[in-house]
């Protein structure tokens, strides 16, 4: 269909149309706006500095906080059903079911963790736990995840 024969307010996403998302789908369509990402790399840097140098209530605040604020701007703020038609948009909606996302949660966490006990390996494994949460499109298929 020509996008200019789109119906108002309506998103293409995967061959359909939907008139509006639903608040589980903005959840995830969030994730990629860049001022979300700023966020959460900003308040990962942070942390993990200030993890590295011994002051644990400062890094958890900031690691809450900060993706907190982003999610709420984000969130509030943003045309979300505009992101949902860009490809990360549509690579969200199409790969990152909560499974993904538990293992960029648990990347995280091992970064924090390597921070924390000054381990250089620890951080990098972090991070790559991360990305093999963001490349979820690459995982093997399973009957159940089509």
């Amino acid at each position: 269909m020509n996008p200019g024969a789109w119906p108002a307010g309506a998103v293409p996403v995967k061959g359909w149309m939907m008139t509006s998302m639903r608040p589980a789908d903005k959840a995830v369509v969030h994730q990629v706006h860049p001022a979300k990402i700023g966020a959460d790399l900003t308040a990962s840097v942070i942390s993990n500095a200030l993890l590295w140098n011994g002051r644990p209530k400062a890094a958890m605040a900031a690691r809450v906080l900060l993706p907190a604020a982003g999610s709420l701007a984000v969130l509030s703020l943003a045309d979300l059903d505009a992101l949902a038609t860009t490809w990360p948009g549509r690579y969200m909606l199409a790969h990152m079911p909560p499974s993904a996302q538990a293992t960029r949660l648990t990347g995280d966490a091992l970064m924090g963790l390597g921070a924390h006990r000054r381990s250089a390996t620890l951080l990098i494994a972090g991070a790559a736990v991360i990305a093999a949460g963001w490349s979820h499109a690459a995982w093997p298929r399973t009957t159940a995840r089509q």
